[in-house]
């Protein structure tokens, strides 16, 4: 059996690092922005601070950034703490509705995962935006200026049939 703790705060960080040292497995962060820290800089800050505790989003939410963009930020995550990184995603029931938004639809979220999943594999991989699609890739790889050469396990989120469907088709895993 594995254990975890959950940290949205940035001056909880400690905590994560206590975690560690007491034998947990995983930090969750949330992307819950208008309740919580930013999801990026507690990550960053607790990837630097521990050595062995798995780091990673729970959940990152596609309607409050660009898959690219999101596959960015973990695989930054991952250059910081190489091989501990996991990619967690949901359609963000809370993080949305505290906007006055539906969370994502399962079409869009699929869309999502597909994009980020592609492009954490190393994969040039059509994306659209605006109605205009295009393929993208991760560029100047040999900066390192993120780490895909880790694995970055997708967990996907969702209590309904459909979105653990996701999980089943698309992810390494479901929450």
């Amino acid at each position: 059996m594995k254990f975890g703790v959950s940290c949205g705060y940035i001056n909880e960080l400690g905590f994560v690092s206590h975690a560690e040292n007491l034998g947990y497995d995983f930090a969750w962060f949330p992307d819950t922005h208008l309740i919580r820290s930013n999801i990026w800089a507690t990550m960053a800050v607790a990837a630097l601070q521990t050595q062995k505790i798995r780091i990673g989003s729970g959940l990152a939410i596609p309607g409050l950034r660009l898959a690219p963009v999101a596959a960015n930020g973990i695989a930054t995550i991952n250059r910081l703490a190489p091989g501990r990184v996991f990619f967690g995603t949901g359609t963000g029931n809370t993080a949305m509705r505290t906007m006055g938004q539906p969370p994502t639809r399962i079409a869009e979220f699929e869309e999502f995962i597909r994009v980020v999943k592609g492009l954490l594999a190393g994969e040039e991989v059509d994306y659209t935006l605006n109605g205009v699609t295009h393929p993208i890739r991760f560029q100047n790889l040999d900066i390192g200026y993120i780490d895909i050469e880790h694995p970055i396990p997708i967990m996907v989120g969702g209590f309904g049939p459909r979105a653990q469907g996701l999980a089943g088709a698309l992810g390494d895993g479901v929450i």
